[in-house]
C-alpha cells in the first residue's frame, strides 16, 4: 500500500509539474475540479455493505495455531 502511494505520489508530482509548465491555469483548474466531482459521484455509490467488506476478522488462538500447522504442513 505504502508503495503504491509513494508511486503515485511521484507520478502525480511529474504530472502536475508538466501540466503547470505547458497549459494555462485554467486547464490545471479545470482538471482539478473535475477529478474532485469524480470523487464525489463515486462517493454517493458506497453502501453499508462495502463496509462491511472491509471490517477485518479477528482470529482466536485455536483459529490461529491451525493456519500455522496449515502453513507448516505445506
Amino acid at each position: 500500500m505504502y508503495i503504491s502511494t509513494g508511486v503515485g505520489g511521484c507520478l502525480g508530482c511529474i504530472y502536475g509539474g508538466l501540466m503547470t509548465q505547458y497549459s494555462s491555469p485554467k486547464w490545471c483548474w479545470f482538471y482539478y475540479s473535475f477529478m474532485g466531482l469524480v470523487v464525489a459521484i463515486f462517493a454517493c455509490f458506497l453502501t453499508k455493505e462495502s463496509e462491511l467488506d472491509a471490517e477485518v476478522k479477528e482470529l482466536t488462538p485455536s483459529e490461529i495455531s491451525t493456519s500455522l500447522e496449515d502453513y507448516e504442513s505445506k
